[in-house]
């Protein structure tokens, strides 16, 4: 109801007195209010509506009283939320004290209430949890399918030694992905293998006394089950193959990178064990006009088809093969009908790929750990979108360049 009411427009110059305050204290906003127009004299058997309208009254004078009018309204609105008590107390009414049984039991009440609500989480992640699993594990046979058609076949390999710094950076460009014989020696990879295994041991045993609770040792990977990502310290067997591998590669990670200024972005081994499931294609990337990260991933034990080796689509570095993935909703489609390459490989031998490669891991079906060092560098000058969640522990993350590794 509007605290005001608006007379005759001919009335409308007469005196308008301010009202009384309601109460001696008021809150601020109340006090604020009080400091409104006056209200114009009312018509014997008006109602407290507001502006009434008669034909002699003029829309512009009309207009001009609406303003008072209206801040009137919402003065009077305060004041009557400020009367109304907020909790009806009956009169002479006394608390009962507090027994002594009553906080325990107000503590467990709550305690209850908690487990359940966390129960009921844990519910439903489990569910949704669930759920993404098979949505993927049905992605996945469907890509299956659509690949089950493509030439496949072995990746053909070129020794380390024959690698040359203008021919092998070229032939990267144009497939995306080479494979390299020899990148380290067996003595060096059966030395990593133990610290891998040894260090994921560790690091298991430490989430486990953490109560499940998730570790920065581990990096993100598809299909977790009995699969690991694990982020490497530098120094021992890992430092040594790092940059054994740097060095038999340089001619082509210097090219493919665009020098000696690539900078380590990634330090960590694929762990594989029996069970784990295949995983679906994707590029580590998504496309971009330019190169931004190079991946090198080294077999530490000999990767044989009942491993689940890794499976690439040559030249899907693309836009062209990008969109045709999109486009078939990435089950389908000429992108998965492509030519594809197996990854078996012989102890110290390497896959090198671009980022932006069409790849994925397979199930490991035998009874035997597959697991592949790896470490990416980004291209010098560009931009890797996903600096910050690379698969690097914290204190090696941007600082050290393949120059580093293999002598300026």
């Amino acid at each position: 109801m509007l605290a005001a009411r608006v007379n005759a427009l001919g009335a409308a110059g007469a005196p308008r007195p301010a009202l009384p305050s309601r109460r001696a204290s008021r809150s601020p906003r109340a006090s604020r209010a009080h400091a409104r127009p006056a209200r114009a004299a009312s018509s014997p058997g008006e109602g407290d509506v507001g502006p009434t309208w008669r034909p002699s009254t003029s829309f512009a004078a009309l207009l001009a009283a609406l303003p008072a009018a209206l801040v009137s309204g919402a003065a009077r609105a305060l004041e009557a939320v400020d009367d109304v008590p907020t909790m009806y107390v009956p009169p002479g009414y006394v608390p009962s004290p507090l027994e002594d049984g009553d906080g325990a039991g107000q503590f467990l009440v709550l305690t209850v209430c908690a487990i359940c609500g966390l129960v009921g989480m844990k519910l439903s992640l489990d569910s949704e949890q669930v759920k993404s699993e098979e949505a993927l594990a049905e992605k996945v046979s469907k890509q299956v399918a659509a690949m089950r058609s493509a030439p496949s076949g072995p990746i053909p390999g070129v020794p380390a030694t024959a690698l040359d710094p203008e021919r092998s950076p070229a032939a990267f460009d144009s497939t995306g992905l080479t494979r390299v014989d020899g990148a380290i020696s067996p003595e060096t990879a059966e030395a990593l293998l133990a610290e891998v295994n040894a260090t994921l041991d560790r690091e298991l045993a430490r989430v486990e006394k953490s109560g499940g609770l998730p570790s920065d040792a581990f990096g993100n990977v598809y299909c977790k089950g009995n699969r690991y990502d694990l982020k490497l310290p530098m120094g021992g067997a890992a430092e040594r193959a790092l940059r054994e591998a740097a060095a038999n590669m340089k001619p082509l990670l210097a090219g493919a990178a665009s020098g000696e200024s690539a900078r380590l972005c990634e330090f960590a081994a694929l762990v594989s064990d029996p069970g784990s499931k295949r995983q679906p294609v994707h590029p580590d990337t998504n496309y971009r006009r330019d190169r931004c990260v190079v991946t090198s991933f080294v077999a530490l034990q000999d990767v044989t088809e009942a491993m689940g080796p890794t499976v690439f689509i040559p030249g899907s570095h693309v836009a062209a093969a990008h969109v045709a993935f999109r486009e078939a909703g990435e089950v389908g489609g000429p992108a998965l009908a492509a030519p594809n390459g197996v990854a078996t490989l012989n102890v110290g031998d390497a896959t090198v790929f671009d980022s932006r490669l069409l790849h994925c891991g397979g199930g490991n079906e035998s009874n035997q750990r597959r697991v592949l060092f790896y470490f990416s560098f980004e291209v010098a000058g560009s931009e890797n979108p996903n600096a910050a969640v690379s698969s690097i522990r914290d204190e090696l993350r941007g600082k050290i360049a393949l120059a580093d590794l293999v002598g300026a």
